[in-house]
């Protein structure tokens, strides 16, 4: 992965290399950043960059021994750290599915690499103490031919206790090793391991370079690339799953289901709920997260701060009739409700279930705002 290929991040591509041109290094990086937001395919670059044999004053040469093998991920001094599902305790197990996903989509997320090891799994990811000694016992060997033997641990999140046995090593790890983690949330991340990171924070991609790279990159209709730019709201992986999907749809199927819900028509509303969950955990998901901005775009609405909002005019029609029925008390735990439901989503719950018992939730609330009672 070279620097160029990583779509914005300018400001955070010269940091990385005016760091490894004055020797900066330090042994244990942090790269935090949203999902999608890059913080990945930079930590390969910085990877690749630190080691190449013949470093250009913008970016790795790309064609040294150390660049082409860094380019297919299998250089012997890259390792990789990934969350995995039981019967997998340890990364070397599937670290060819891992390399195949990585060069697919260098922004991709747990929920489809998960999804990935086993599309049936209903089972939560985890990083191993078994993995957490591999990576020990391979860090305490002699590079093969790399100036910096480099270990990244992608999603430190998903450490959790295990993480302690890696506290040492990521303190004073062997000469001439650099440790890269990669998270997207530090509340999630035991607070010793941030404690031994220097912590570089890579901002949100933002909607001009998601829709440039959707139009150069993947020939999309400019009004559509801008559109999906803004509901991708800086996660380029999100902008290209939603690049595939009808984004008309998606108000559709929203201003729908709060219709239903407010109405409270049982017949119409189990009808919406078992198209929407014949829909795919993927598209599912990406609704869920496009029902939360809806809901905030609102919210602000009602309250007066619409040069905040980013909603196209059929939607901001829409929402400005629905703000009505949303306020400060019940606003908050509709979200909450929601952002459970994401997370059920990925646990792999039963979609028929879940979107029922959230539609009752969500007209409860509303009808209460309604009655000024909420």
């Amino acid at each position: 992965m070279q620097f160029k290929q990583i779509i914005g991040q300018h400001f955070i591509k010269q940091k990385l290399i005016a760091m490894a041109q004055t020797g900066r290094i330090s042994h244990t990086q942090l790269f935090l950043g949203s999902e999608g937001s890059g913080n990945l395919a930079l930590a390969l670059a910085y990877a690749q960059y630190v080691n190449c044999l013949n470093q250009l004053e913008e970016d790795s040469c790309g064609t040294c021994s150390s660049c082409v093998k860094f380019e297919k991920l299998i250089h012997p001094d890259l390792h990789f750290t990934v969350p995995t599902i039981s019967p997998y305790k340890q990364t070397k197990e599937i670290i060819e599915e891992w390399r195949e996903a990585l060069m697919a989509n260098p922004y991709i997320n747990d929920f489809n690499w998960l999804q990935t090891i086993d599309n049936n799994a209903n089972k939560q990811g985890n990083i191993t103490a078994e993995e957490c000694r591999s990576i020990i016992n391979r860090l305490s060997l002699t590079s093969y031919e790399a100036k910096f033997k480099t270990q990244i641990i992608w999603l430190p999140e998903y450490l959790h206790l295990s993480g302690n046995i890696i506290l040492k090593l990521l303190e004073e790890p062997p000469v001439g090793t650099l440790i890269i983690l990669v998270a997207n949330n530090t509340e999630k991340v035991l607070a010793t391991i941030l404690s031994r990171a220097q912590t570089i924070k890579i901002p949100k991609l933002r909607d001009q370079d998601i829709t440039e790279a959707l139009v150069n990159i993947h020939q999309c209709e400019p009004q559509k690339a801008s559109d999906i730019s803004r509901l991708a709201d800086g996660d380029y992986h999100l902008a290209m799953s939603l690049m595939s999907m009808d984004q008309e749809g998606y108000f559709n199927s929203y201003s729908s289901w709060m219709r239903f819900c407010f109405s409270g028509k049982v017949g119409e509303l189990q009808k919406w709920v078992d198209e929407m969950a014949g829909s795919g955990r993927e598209y599912v998901k990406n609704f869920l997260g496009y029902t939360i901005q809806m809901m905030r775009a609102a919210f602000l609405l009602k309250y007066g701060e619409a040069n905040l909002v980013r909603v196209n005019s059929t939607e901001r029609q829409f929402l400005e009739k629905f703000s009505s029925f949303l306020n400060a008390n019940n606003l908050s735990p509709i979200l909450q409700h929601i952002d459970e439901a994401v997370v059920a989503v990925e646990r792999n719950a039963n979609l028929k279930i879940l979107f029922l018992n959230l539609s009752l939730y969500i007209g409860t609330q509303l009808k209460q705002a309604q009655k000024g009672t909420a």
